[in-house]
């Protein structure tokens, strides 16, 4: 179906006066301009679509009373009279959704303005024209979905999508929500029109065909999955509105303000800045790619659910919000490494095409002189840098400068400019990302140059801590534990409390009884022996002890005799030796080896053994116990995971120190896998190099303990892991041993390196995640490899302004027009005063379209005040009783019901997707009156006002936000976003609004008695106010710098201009004069003033540091002029 009118005009031709009965018809009683009132109606529904007149004039059912019908006509009705036929179509008022709505212009009732004009070959609407919203002559090139047939598909369902330009190369083709049933025949790719047949359907016997677009009745709300509270902000790009008064992706925003205030102004700068026209790249993995969730877990890619959270690269949770899924060629990420590594240790993974690989570069710089044989000599500069490419976005490329001798004074005056060159260049690694599709077409040296990172895990949970607190146990052992469990893994009887150690090694018997002690544990030393001098009586005693119902046989052991004068004179000089003393008393000959059983002390138990079955595994289960324990710590706090390794290292491995009594390698060697990959998981967590390889052992190593009382599953294969990093060595200080224990040092935790090669694979089906624009859009797969997230392109416009055509955007570099990812609905002004009421839900019903593709879409209506005096005009034809100022009663309700349609959502069908509709209107009182009814009713249902201030507008001070007036009800809603990203972000809100506002009061007191009669504390106060006011809520929207402050500017300028006001109270309350302090320290003001100069192009690392510096000189400016 076309457009409402166009809808209507196919059903009205389908339909003659010899086909319908005459009970269908009505006819005309009375007509008062666009209010036609229909007589012998009985049968018709409200909002249904009815035929009026000889000449097919469109109108919709608004009121019935008996078998009359008053009807809304929207057009022109000169030329209708009393007893003309009604017909009526069973039809609602219905819109076309689907391709082709982009760089569209439509009027209320979705007819489009740019075809009426070519068929008419006029500026004005004649009646009666045909023309239909979506083309029908546009071939789009359709690329079917994972359906095929004999797939049950239902509402919502995706099943194929389209490329419409450059900014929505994803149209996603949808089910209309009430269809369902079992695909008998779906199209192949190709090129169709939007009306051709791409899909049939059967469901009870019955066969439906499917195009491309389909229609819904505007007046009804598309129905979705789940409705979700929305919790990420609109940003705008202005900061007065960032910070102050924020909104949310959903959220509904009133901005009333009299002619000329700057209402379009901010409609502009939310269609050209704000996040709800984000872009997003497509990249995803392969099934049962493991990725590390925000507790530390594993999960598979595919079985990821919307909205819950993974680990980021900083150790903060990221939110899943869609999860795109498809079909293409993969390629897999190949770890390179020396033959013998163990293969599960390597951090290969599988990815699409799209995906982009996360790159660090380290800058090399190479100097070569060289002579050319036209006798000129050069010196040449080789080195990295992040250049554009041909795919449309940088990678790093190896550049080459060469300084010709004779042109620049010789060679010792060329060195020197080389010298300045190379200083200039910057020595830190470069940090990109490349399209795995595009990785061949890097240059050799950057391939072999370049690498990917292995993140360690930030996140600190505390949760051994935790467990232990709540079995009754002080959470400051937590790290001893640690150790223990590292030693227990790596040398213990899995099934049991019990570690078998080396018969001398005393320092670990300590290490475990000082453990033991605080954790309420005893610990009870046994000895493993080859044989003692009574065998032979032994054997006798035992045939002839007693057997004990549970089938032991104890017998007395002792021997006849007093001991010798020697005997007792070794056991006084071995009385310090624990082991020897042990080993003495019984008179053992050759010890194999020592065991040392953890027991209960006390009615709590055995902590350890609770503990390790807290993890909620098996005992039993070896394999999946260590796994668990190497998932559980991984993001413990960064102590418990050290001397979890410490201990492991202490159990069977070795360091190796260097000059400095650091570790600058340490080793561990294990015959079981599971203790490996356990190892290179926690290490990579701390962020230690690792490498784990395997040999193959055919025989038991000589001497190797006995078995028989140790649970391990013990295989012919060796593993041997070896590290090293800077990291290492805060793990080694806390080894028992003393021939492995080392100074500790200062060190920074970083991401380690892993140099790859790329396989290209077969097609397959991929899986992904999209992490919300305020993020790194990074996170970690389970082997802790840093990857970009998955996403989708991203929100549309459905009503803003006409000046927008003409404006432009800038996405990823590229100068894109606005109306490339825009809709408009606009009333003309000879559009009859019905269309002009349905407008603002033939937009609301677009806008609802493309959320449920997905998309965060911005509905700015401009302006609702049209909007309700069109319903007042109405109303006043079928004589309802007026309210205030005229407009109806139900003014309220009607607002409300079109409000209430905003919001995020689940949609429906699959796959899953979040989308949001946030709908920003303008209200355009009379004279700027705020208690207008239309701007009262309005601010009983938005959450966010936005007062306009003509008088701020007149002194071209742009955005022109009263903030005393306005106000944001989302602030309480936002602050977990900014606990994750911001923390500050609500205290300097709060303080900056109560410096404004202190202002403002102070104000009225300098009109009477004048600014010297103020304290300084209430000078700092104004002054700073007037900073806040001209350089933080004023910005430039024709500059480079000022059109648009990212978040993060906004937060580190609040910082800055707080930092300014209370380093200055401090002063003034520590005795200084303001006057003599103000000018002392006016440079310091000038640079906070400044501040809004940074330019957000280069970059947020780089802006950071300027404030940094800034918020320090700040604080030695105020200490030097107070001093």
């Amino acid at each position: 179906m076309a457009g409402a009118l166009e809808n209507a005009r196919k059903e009205i031709k389908r339909i003659s006066l010899e086909d319908h009965e005459e009970s269908e018809y009505g006819s005309i009683y009375s007509v008062s301009g666009p209010v036609i009132v229909a007589e012998n109606m009985i049968g018709c529904a409200m909002y249904e679509l009815v035929k009026v007149g000889h000449d097919n004039l469109v109108g919709e059912v608004i009121r019935i009373d008996g078998d009359k019908a008053t009807i809304q006509v929207y057009e022109e009705t000169a030329g209708a009279t009393v007893g003309d036929p009604v017909l009526r179509t069973g039809k609602p008022l219905s819109v076309e959704l689907g391709p082709g709505l982009m760089e569209t212009i439509y009027d209320g009732i979705q007819r489009p303005l740019k075809a009426i004009k070519d068929i008419s070959q006029s500026i004005y609407i004649p009646r009666g024209i045909d023309a239909p919203a979506l083309s029908r002559d546009i071939k789009w090139n359709f690329t079917p979905g994972k359906y095929v047939v004999g797939d049950h598909i239902s509402g919502g369902d995706i099943f194929g999508s389209i490329f419409e330009n450059s900014l929505l190369d994803n149209h996603k083709i949808l089910l209309p929500p009430r269809a369902r049933g079992t695909i008998t025949w779906i199209a192949s790719a190709g090129e169709y029109t939007v009306d051709e047949k791409v899909l049939e359907v059967e469901f009870d016997g019955k066969k439906a065909e499917y195009s491309m677009y389909h229609t819904w009745p505007v007046r009804v709300p598309r129905p979705v999955a789940e409705k979700l509270s929305a919790d990420y902000p609109l940003l705008t790009g202005q900061r007065v509105l960032d910070a102050l008064f924020p909104c949310v992706q959903g959220g509904t925003t009133c901005i009333p303000g009299a002619f000329g205030c700057g209402k379009t102004v901010i409609s502009q700068s939310l269609s050209k800045y704000s996040n709800s026209d984000a872009i997003i790249y497509v990249g995803c993995f392969a099934k049962g790619t493991q990725v590390m969730m925000a507790d530390g877990s594993d999960k598979s890619i595919e079985d990821i659910q919307l909205g819950e959270l993974v680990m980021g690269k900083d150790g903060t949770p990221r939110t899943v919000i869609s999860l795109p899924r498809g079909k293409e060629t993969m390629y897999e990420v190949c770890h390179s490494s020396a033959s013998g590594v163990a293969p599960t240790t390597l951090m290969n993974y599988v990815c699409s095409g799209n995906h982009k690989i996360v790159m660090q570069t380290p800058q090399q710089v190479g100097i070569t002189e060289h002579g050319l044989d036209n006798g000129k000599n050069y010196t040449s500069v080789s080195y990295f840098a992040l250049l554009d490419s041909q795919h449309g976005y940088p990678v790093v490329k190896k550049v080459t400068k060469s300084f010709e001798h004779q042109q620049n004074g010789g060679k010792e005056q060329t060195l020197l400019l080389v010298n300045q060159f190379v200083a200039s260049l910057d020595s830190k690694p470069i940090d990109w990302d490349v399209e795995a599709k595009h990785y061949e077409t890097l240059g050799h040296y950057v391939k072999k140059c370049s690498y990917q990172l292995i993140n360690p895990v930030f996140q600190q949970s505390g949760k051994l801590a935790q467990q232990l607190a709540t079995l009754g146990y002080s959470s400051t052992v937590a790290p001893q534990l640690g150790w223990l469990l590292g030693f227990w893994v790596g040398n213990g009887a899995m099934k049991h409390s019990q570690f078998t150690i080396e018969s001398q090694s005393i320092e670990l018997i300590d290490r475990i009884q000082e453990t033991a002690l605080p954790l309420g544990l005893s610990t009870t030393t046994a000895c493993y022996y080859s044989g003692s001098k009574d065998d032979e009586s032994k054997l006798a005693k035992i045939n002839g002890g007693k057997v004990q119902p549970d089938g032991t046989v104890v017998f007395e052991d002792d021997l006849e005799g007093t001991p010798s004068a020697k005997e007792l004179s070794d056991m006084d000089r071995l009385s310090e030796s624990k082991t020897a003393t042990v080993s003495t008393a019984f008179g053992v000959e050759a010890i194999d080896e020592l065991v040392v059983t953890l027991g209960a002390a006390d009615s709590r138990g055995n902590v350890f053994a609770n503990v390790v079955e807290s993890f909620g595994i098996d005992i039993s289960d070896k394999d999946a116990l260590l796994e668990k324990i190497a998932n559980e710590l991984a993001h413990d706090d960064f102590e418990v995971r050290e001397q979890f390794i410490a201990g492991l290292v202490d159990s069977n491995g070795y360091v190796r120190k260097d000059v400095y009594d650091h570790a600058s390698e340490a080793s561990a060697t294990t015959t079981y896998k599971a203790v490996a990959e356990g190892l290179a998981k926690l290490a990579r967590s701390l962020g230690i190099k690792i490498t784990v390889t395997t040999d193959a052992d055919d025989e038991e190593e000589e001497g190797h303990h006995d078995h028989s009382h140790c649970s391990h599953d013990h295989d012919s294969t060796t593993y041997t892991a070896v590290m090293t990093g800077d990291a290492l060595t805060n793990a080694m200080k806390f080894c028992a041993l003393g021939r492995n224990r080392v100074l500790a040092k200062e060190f920074t935790r970083e991401a380690v390196p892993f140099f790859f090669t790329l396989d290209k694979k077969a097609e397959d089906d991929y899986y992904g995640i999209t992490l919300p624009d305020n993020t790194d859009k990074q996170y970690l797969l389970s082997s802790m490899a840093l990857v970009h997230n998955c996403g989708e392109r991203g929100n549309e416009m459905a009503e803003v302004l006409m000046e927008f055509p003409e404006l432009f955007t800038e996405i990823n570099g590229r100068k894109e027009p606005i109306m490339k990812r825009t809709t408009l609905v606009a009333n003309t002004s000879n559009m009859p005063v019905a269309a002009r009421e349905a407008s603002i839900y033939t937009g609301i019903t677009l806008a609802e379209y493309f959320r449920d593709q997905g998309k965060n879409v911005s509905m700015i209506a401009d302006s609702s005040s049209r909007w309700a005096e069109a319903l007042r005009e109405i109303s006043g034809r079928l004589g309802e009783m007026p309210a205030d100022q005229g407009f109806p009663a139900y003014l309220g309700a009607k607002l409300a019901s079109f409000y209430e349609r905003a919001g995020k959502a689940v949609a429906l069908g699959s796959p899953d997707r979040i989308g949001s509709v946030s709908i920003v209107a303008a209200v355009s009182p009379a004279g700027g009156d705020f208690s207008d009814p239309v701007t009262t009713a309005t601010l009983g249902i938005t959450q966010v006002f936005w007062g306009l201030d003509k008088k701020l507008a007149q002194r071209k001070h742009f955005p022109s936000i009263n903030t005393s007036v306005s106000y944001s009800k989302y602030t309480n809603v936002l602050d977990k976003f900014y606990d994750q990203n911001y923390p500050e972000f609500p205290t300097l809100r709060n303080r900056m609004k109560e410096i404004l506002s202190n202002a403002e009061e102070l104000e009225q007191v300098v009109q009477l008695v004048g600014k010297s009669a103020l304290s300084d504390s209430d000078k700092i106060t104004l002054d700073v106010a007037s900073l806040i006011k001209e350089d933080f809520l004023q910005q430039n929207g024709y500059s480079t710098y000022d059109a648009f402050c990212p978040i993060w500017k906004t937060f580190d300028m609040m910082k800055a201009f707080i930092a300014y006001h209370d380093e200055a109270q401090k002063s003034v309350a520590n005795g200084a004069n303001w006057s003599k302090l103000a000018e002392a320290t006016s440079d310091v003001k000038h640079q906070v003033s400044s501040s809004k100069f940074f330019e957000p192009s280069r970059g947020e690392t780089e802006i950071n540091g300027e404030f940094e510096k800034l918020l320090s000189n700040i604080q030695e400016r105020f200490t030097e002029s107070t001093d």
